[in-house]
């Protein structure tokens, strides 16, 4: 039976605080809240509602220093669906510089938000689009649940990347949490995390 795994490659999380900062740019405070937020929502949920399907994702937690938070990715080392592993890909560092940079404004459209809790809405977000591909597509197998999902999408993100230009204005985010995939896995990240958190019960319509 696959059991939830969690791998951790992290390289600078014991490092000096004046090292992190002068070197990166990012609180190391920022960085220990993320990864709290992390292992906390991957722990919520084994217990959670979900637990059955995600005891086949691999979350695998890194801090170098990269541009790219969080991702959903099917790894295949062959042609069965026996070969292919279901990974989200989390950087603790860049979930640090985005929270450092209000993103959570724009992602959860709210000032009052903890780094615990950012971090949190990340992972969920990426486990949002793991859970709609496998309630929501067809196919035998996980494998083919997931490439439908993604198929489901190409038109939208494929139009997107031809407007956009470099992704990183406001103007470019906004339209991008549009994306249909993106905005219900927003929707189901902003649910649960309030769940999570205690603000509602996990009992609700």
């Amino acid at each position: 039976m696959l059991v939830l795994q969690i791998v951790e490659d992290l390289l600078f999380m014991d490092g000096r605080s004046r090292f992190i900062y002068e070197r990166f740019g990012i609180e190391k405070g920022h960085m220990v809240a993320v990864l709290d937020g992390v292992r906390g929502v991957i722990d919520w949920l084994r217990g959670s509602v979900f637990c059955n399907l995600v005891r086949d994702v691999t979350f695998y937690i890194s801090d170098e220093p990269i541009n790219f938070p969080a991702e959903l990715a099917l790894e295949e080392d062959g042609q069965g669906d026996d070969d292919c592993e279901v990974v989200v890909y989390l950087n603790v560092m860049s979930i640090a510089e985005d929270y450092k940079n209000g993103e959570y404004m724009l992602d959860l459209k709210r000032s009052d938000v903890a780094c615990f809790e950012y971090a949190a809405f990340i992972v969920l977000h990426e486990v949002g689009h793991f859970v709609h591909a496998n309630l929501g597509c067809s196919g035998r197998s996980m494998r083919d649940r997931l490439y439908a999902y993604l198929d489901q999408g190409a038109y939208f993100y494929d139009r997107y990347e031809a407007w956009m230009d470099r992704g990183y204005s406001v103007v470019e985010k906004k339209r991008y949490r549009r994306i249909p995939q993106e905005k219900a896995a927003d929707a189901f990240a902003k649910q649960w995390l309030d769940v999570m958190m205690g603000r509602i019960g996990e009992g609700m319509d």
